[in-house]
């Protein structure tokens, strides 16, 4: 984007010096000052650290914003919870069109809980609206550990890749200086060809490298809900091996959920305790009547009366919904003991891995990679003074690779392992 730029600036300051026309002048001056004042903008390529990725997922990740729907559901029956009955509105009207005689009947009846009911129900939807709160924040971290593992792996990949480039360049200039001694007689044929070989297992290796990064990359864009197109750059270098980030394991998403469950189903078991008796009918009514009073006629009665409906405590005692509720309340204990026994499970395997892939990579760095490196430097002098083989270069060469891998491997395993500790600690 820079070339570009440059490039229009260039083309604008070259057409001053054609076009000679004041007016015409005045309006290039100008638009060579808004483009050195105001530099034409671009979306700038991401550049994605273990800091930013929850950032990004709480923004862009397209499964976190259809599950924050969930809370609007909880909340509009949160909001609808609680609510009594509608009243109703009673109409009566009966006609003898043989004596004139008829009655009409106007009443209002509404229907009242004669327990607590509706408060709990008022609980329980103010307990489901909590539980789908910490759902969304479950998926989010399980969402933002899924990527940091996968980001830890992009950097082990290019880290790989950029030990591998090293080599493979070594390879190559090491089977050039073969192929010359070849050509002035000092050196066999054979050993030219294992040279340009091993260096070109080195390539392939590295491109299939490259094909993996590639997959992952995708699988990175689609959980940061980024364009398929989008370009992310990470670092090529593994971060030190640093300790976990501390927290509790009763702070992780899931188990807070599974409390705020618990409340649910205890506030579930109250409701039912109290469905265990109906509402009470109760209304007012006017009635207007006409009926023959013989001989005297017709009379003309209105009256106003009250009327109500008390439910007899018989026959269904609701015991099986209220055994069910109970039985969630049991359930969701036991599942919030098992998340805490997973959790220190998780977290004591993570830490003891962390401090076994510490250790290789402390063993690796301090004492095997000087001597491979010791190891190649002799080989490569025993050869030159004649004393020595080109296998044991070679083997010497393959000792080094291996434990500089192995190294970016200890480093990597051990970030993995970090990550999980984090996540069992329920850290964002």
């Amino acid at each position: 984007m820079r070339t570009h730029v440059i490039a229009t600036v260039n083309a604008t300051v070259w057409t001053l010096y054609d076009h000679p026309s004041p007016m015409l002048l005045v309006s290039r001056i100008s638009l060579f000052l808004c483009l050195l004042i105001f530099p034409i903008s671009a979306e700038p390529e991401l550049i994605l650290t273990e800091a930013n990725i929850a950032d990004r997922i709480h923004i862009q990740n397209p499964d976190l914003k259809a599950a924050r729907w969930k809370i609007q559901e909880a909340l509009g029956q949160y909001q609808q919870s609680g609510r009594p009955a509608r009243p109703s509105l009673d109409v009566q009207w009966s006609h003898d069109s043989r004596l004139r005689e008829g009655e009409v009947k106007i009443g209002v009846t509404r229907s009242f809980p004669v327990t607590d009911r509706l408060q709990w129900e008022k609980a329980i939807s103010k307990a489901q609206l909590e539980a789908a709160e910490m759902e969304i924040r479950r998926v989010e971290q399980q969402l933002v550990t899924d990527a940091r593992l996968i980001l830890i792996q992009v950097i082990a990949l290019k880290n790989r890749r950029q030990w591998m480039t090293l080599e493979e360049k070594e390879a190559r200039e090491f089977a050039a200086q073969l192929q010359k001694n070849q050509q002035r007689a000092e050196g066999s044929a054979l050993e030219a060809t294992q040279a340009k070989i091993d260096a070109s297992s080195l390539l392939i290796e590295q491109k299939q490298l490259d094909a993996r990064e590639v997959a992952l990359l995708a699988e990175l864009r689609n959980l940061l809900g980024m364009p398929i197109g989008a370009s992310i750059h990470a670092s090529n270098e593994l971060p030190a091996l640093m300790p976990a980030a501390g927290g509790s394991l009763t702070q992780r998403a899931d188990y807070q959920q599974t409390l705020k469950q618990i409340d649910t189903a205890k506030n579930r078991v109250q409701r039912e305790l109290s469905n265990r008796y109906d509402n009470l009918d109760a209304g007012i009514f006017l009635s207007g009547m006409r009926q023959q009073d013989l001989p005297s006629g017709y009379n003309n009665d209105v009256m106003l009366g009250f009327q109500l409906s008390i439910p007899l405590p018989f026959g269904d005692d609701n015991s099986g919904n209220i055994a069910t509720a109970k039985a969630q309340v049991e359930r969701f204990h036991e599942e919030a003991k098992s998340i805490l026994t997973k959790a220190k499970h998780e977290s004591q395997g993570a830490s003891a891995e962390m401090l076994e892939w510490k250790k290789l990579d402390a063993q690796i760095t301090d004492e095997l990679l000087p001597l491979a490196e010791e190891q190649l430097k002799l080989a490569m002098q025993a050869y030159t003074q004649g004393q020595g083989d080109l296998s044991s270069i070679f083997r010497a060469r393959t000792q080094k690779r291996q434990l500089l891998l192995s190294r970016v491997d200890a480093r990597s395993s051990y970030h993995l392992a970090r990550i999980r500790l984090q996540a069992a600690h329920g850290q964002p």
